[in-house]
């Protein structure tokens, strides 16, 4: 089975995607570190790492989306998109039911167990909004 190779500059897009993720990680946990050496617990040990990780994720994501390198040239987006938009959507529902029914947003200073699974599923609804958005202006700009 032959598989589709990137082009070289969609793989040096690629790259430069990668490096500045890299980049936004290193920025993220240099922020997060500064935080906690000065006291400020924004979110429990566990779930500070978590949400680091899933912004990163996110950032490489979007831009990747951006700039048509997420996938390669001829496959469609809209399978990730999808996964993106309906994880992030089952997480949000979910976690609005729990804050119906007593959960906290933020417990002791920072963010609880609830409200990080929140901004995790925000995170994915984002991510899935932009790959719409590029998807359907990539389709209206072939049509035209």
């Amino acid at each position: 089975m032959k598989t589709e190779q990137f082009d070289e500059r969609q793989t040096q897009i690629r790259g430069n995607v990668f490096f500045r993720g890299l980049l936004f990680a290193m920025g993220l946990v240099l922020i997060n570190a500064f935080l906690q050496d000065n006291g400020v617990i924004w979110a429990s040990g566990f779930y500070q790492n978590i949400l680091v990780f899933l912004a990163t994720t996110m950032f490489v994501s979007i831009e990747a989306i951006l700039r048509g390198v997420f996938f390669r040239h001829r496959q469609t987006h809209w399978p990730m998109i999808g996964l993106y938009g309906v994880g992030g959507i089952v997480i949000i529902v979910y976690e609005l039911v729990k804050f119906s029914q007593g959960a906290v947003l933020i417990e002791n200073g920072g963010l609880s167990t609830k409200g990080a699974t929140f901004v995790a599923g925000l995170m994915f609804a984002i991510a899935a909004i932009v790959g719409v958005s590029k998807e359907l202006s990539e389709k209206r700009r072939k049509s035209e």
